[in-house]
């Protein structure tokens, strides 16, 4: 079988969307006997000296295929496709008959743009914000046989877009190599983006209700060590730690006592498996998709509510037995979501279209 392996987003290793590209592509490999690849690298409209746009990542992306098809007069049996706009694309792949899988991590985009709002701040994707565009962007996930979502909360809002045939595959984890005891200092912590549709706004409100003497919240990932104005804008209570960008994202969740992810609108929150494997309770509001696999781990909130955050952070603070349960069984959970057997889940849906 010869197949096309196209993702809006790098192939690497490590966590977020490389590592889902690197997973989805070596079990692609494993049930073809040629797989021609087209990555981030390859689509950037910078390459080409023209603007940022998702729909030029789609027309570059056709180009790549229609040189290849050229040169090797070679025709796909099957085509994964990760994130991004690639409507035209998978347009020409069904034209040809090729069997189109296409993984989406959807969330919903009006409680985004809402989140946006009340800081006032603009919305920065016009492709996702105004409604006709909106459509030219995800008429190729409507045409695709397969769409793999990674959450229930993100399949639902596929569903709501049109598509059929979904399936829900998590993304995985990397088990980690050292994991240290929940520390008897109580500590709160979180790994990510700063959008505002992650929430932070709330995370922070909560905090700051609790204002701790001898615990803090620790803010990690790209932005967060900006994050002082922004914070004191909103509570002058309260001990924070911003860290910014880390290189191993370990020595947050082993420094840690529980992890909160508060967002208000997430496809998925690699984070809350990945905090899970380090043995640490989550508390997650129902806005992240992930939230749906911690059941007796941690906490599920609603979304935009500190009071309902403050409330379980309290309670794990002064229940330490039960927040040390709640570790142990964390540590159950994710061992379901390590890599090698996510990837055996993208093997049966290529192998079922290979089958077709």
């Amino acid at each position: 079988m010869k197949s096309a392996y196209i993702t809006a987003d790098k192939i690497s290793m490590g966590t977020g969307g490389g590592a889902v590209t690197t997973n989805e592509l070596e079990a692609l490999k494993s049930v073809s006997d040629d797989v021609f690849v087209i990555s981030r690298d390859d689509i950037d409209p910078a390459l080409f000296k023209q603007p940022a746009s998702p729909f030029l990542e789609d027309y570059f992306a056709l180009q790549q295929i229609l040189l290849q098809q050229e040169i090797q007069r070679k025709y796909f049996d099957l085509a994964q496709l990760y994130s991004g706009c690639f409507t035209e694309t998978v347009r020409y792949l069904k034209d040809r008959r090729t069997k189109v899988s296409y993984t989406v991590a959807a969330h919903d985009r009006k409680l985004s743009m809402e989140e946006f709002q009340r800081l006032g701040l603009e919305y920065p994707y016009y492709h996702i914000a105004d409604d006709r565009l909106w459509q030219i962007y995800t008429e190729g996930i409507r045409l695709a046989d397969i769409v793999i979502a990674p959450s229930s909360k993100s399949a639902q809002i596929l569903e709501s877009m049109g598509c059929k045939n979904i399936k829900v595959i998590p993304h995985g984890i990397t088990w980690p190599k050292k994991v240290k005891p929940i520390p008897e200092n109580f500590d709160c912590a979180y790994v990510g983006a700063t959008g505002p549709d992650k929430g932070l706004l709330y995370l922070i409100q909560a905090w700051g209700m609790l204002n701790y003497s001898d615990s803090r919240l620790i803010l990690a990932g790209p932005g967060t060590e900006s994050l002082e104005p922004f914070i004191r804008r909103i509570t002058d209570k309260g001990n924070f730690v911003l860290v910014g960008r880390i290189p191993d994202v370990s020595e947050v969740y082993n420094a840690c006592s529980v992890y909160i992810q508060p967002s208000v609108s997430e496809s998925y929150g690699i984070e809350i498996p990945e905090a899970l494997s380090y043995g640490r309770p989550i508390i997650a509001s129902e806005g992240a998709g992930a939230s749906e696999i911690i059941k007796d781990a941690g906490f599920v909130v609603p979304i935009k509510s500190p009071q309902a955050i403050a409330e379980k952070i309290d309670w794990l603070k002064n229940n330490r037995a039960s927040m040390l349960f709640m570790g142990q069984r964390g540590r159950i959970i994710a061992r379901k979501y390590q890599w090698s057997k996510i990837r055996r889940r993208y093997v049966a849906i290529f192998s079922s279209l290979q089958a077709d």
